[in-house]
């Protein structure tokens, strides 16, 4: 009998263990717990700070969301600029003799706008540096560039680089409650992933992208991984590439947010995009070569992606990682995408995506399965608002001469932020047909996701989270999430 794993499953408990919840305790816990969040809704409406990745900047906070891989370079983000603006009356804080006239007026329009004391009283607190990109192309921004100038004694930018690389390191992670009211689930609290994410700056146009993470796994065991491993060269904006282990741009989800939670909006990710180790449909790690860059087209902002890579791993289960080294057959994996975030609409992106693959079984007394994806997706995102819908459609045909059978999946995802409070809902929906070789065992699985992301600090969130999700191979199933990511 198999068990369900991904943002489904019962969740490991890692330090206490309680009976599992009926369905009506469930439902009653759903409509309490809305309730029980107003005192945390009402403080967090006083507060003033902003999260990194989600709000615009607040009077005492300048930050900037983190990009996707389908982002140009000069929309990435810098660091959070902290700055201290005192209540009027007071004297005792003075400003920075080295700031320049550019640093106070910066000042002087964040204070006017705090509504605090002038501004020749404040005083930049801090610079936080917040992870600049976590796509799989990283590219050096202008500024980036032109920070890495001719030292004073004429050394080349690539040479001083090479000398002494710029290497940043950021690590996630998250802790949760969950309460299920499935037979055998084990309802409390357990550790989430683990996320270890580094950047190397080797030159103006070289750099290395590394992420490792420690995910902790049923029967209080860990699991290690080297998520992703890799080099890019950066030419133009219109062609970079990349080579070594990383997240396949199959839609939108799949390389705007990677195995941070903290970057999310929900506790966890869409059933469609269920990451390939916690029995995940889509091939979400590739290892090979991934190029992309700007396609020449006014105002309607394309850009291409191109990938070639081993694929999936020859699997007689659904949970079989992707190969690491070499392939277990002579086709390698293809997939190509098409994306465009049209000037006149700020927030809108739409995409098209195409991969290609054969699937070698570990029983070689089946025919390898050809396997063809389409993934099609549509977004709206601001400061406030994010609506995000994707269309997965998966084909697989077997070599023998057997019916080819479609998997098809969905997602809508909505939210409104309200200052540092952000309220969203989800419906996810994936149908595999009964005669699908690797996933005919999941069935039918649909149901709505509905919670609240509350940012009471710039780098940490708490999240509660009530779902339902009907299933043709299992019971119906109730949950309540309450999770505390955070970036450090």
């Amino acid at each position: 009998m198999r068990t369900l794993a991904g943002p489904w499953a019962a969740s490991p408990a890692a330090a206490s263990t309680c009976y599992p919840l009926t369905g009506r305790t469930v439902r009653l816990a759903a409509l309490v717990l809305p309730f029980a969040l107003c005192p945390a809704v009402v403080a967090a409406q006083a507060s003033t700070q902003y999260p990194a990745q989600q709000g615009t900047a607040a009077p005492s906070v300048v930050a900037s969301p983190p990009s996707t891989s389908s982002e140009r370079s000069e929309d990435r983000p810098g660091r959070l600029l902290v700055v201290d603006c005192p209540v009027h009356g007071t004297s005792d804080v003075t400003s920075p003799s080295d700031a320049d006239s550019t640093t106070q007026a910066l000042v002087a329009a964040l204070c006017a706008r705090a509504g605090s004391a002038p501004a020749s009283q404040a005083t930049i607190r801090h610079l936080l540096t917040v992870p600049r990109d976590v796509s799989n192309a990283p590219r050096a921004e202008h500024g980036e560039r032109a920070e890495h100038g001719d030292h004073e004694d004429g050394t080349p930018p690539e040479s001083a680089a090479a000398a002494e690389p710029q290497f940043r390191v950021h690590l996630f992670a998250d802790v949760k409650f969950s309460a299920i009211d499935s037979t055998g689930a084990k309802n409390g609290f357990a550790l989430g992933q683990f996320d270890l994410f580094g950047q190397s700056q080797l030159s103006e146009r070289l750099s290395v992208l590394t992420e490792a993470t420690l995910t902790a796994l049923p029967r209080n065991t860990y699991s290690a991984r080297l998520e992703r491993i890799l080099v890019t060269y950066w030419a133009s904006d219109h062609f970079t590439a990349s080579a070594g282990r990383y997240h396949s741009t199959l839609g939108y989800y799949s390389t705007a947010y990677h195995h941070g939670s903290w970057f999310q909006t929900a506790v966890g990710r869409p059933l469609v995009y269920a990451i390939d180790g916690d029995i995940g449909l889509l091939p979400f790690h590739t290892l090979g070569v991934t190029t992309t860059g700007d396609i020449p087209s006014g105002g309607l902002g394309l850009r291409y992606v191109a990938e070639l890579g081993s694929g999936r791993a020859g699997q007689s289960s659904a949970a079989t990682p992707p190969q690491p080294g070499l392939a277990d057959n002579n086709t390698p994996s293809m997939n190509v995408a098409l994306i465009t975030r049209p000037a006149r609409w700020d927030g809108l992106q739409m995409g098209v995506s195409l991969y290609r693959d054969r699937l070698t079984l570990q029983d070689t007394s089946k025919a390898p399965i050809d396997e063809m994806i389409g993934v099609a997706h549509a977004l709206y995102k601001t400061d406030a608002v994010e609506l995000l819908g994707e269309w997965v459609a998966m084909r697989h045909r077997p070599r023998a001469g057997a019916d080819p059978n479609t998997t098809r999946g969905w997602y809508a995802q909505a939210s409104r932020r309200f200052r540092t409070v952000r309220p969203y809902v989800r419906y996810d929906y994936v149908d595999v047909p009964k005669s699908n070789q690797l996933f005919a065992f999941l069935g039918r699985r649909s149901g709505p996701t509905g919670g609240v992301r509350w940012d009471f600090d710039p780098l940490a969130a708490f999240k509660l989270q009530a779902s339902h999700l009907e299933q043709t191979t299992r019971p119906r199933m109730n949950r309540v999430d309450a999770q505390v990511s955070f970036m450090f």
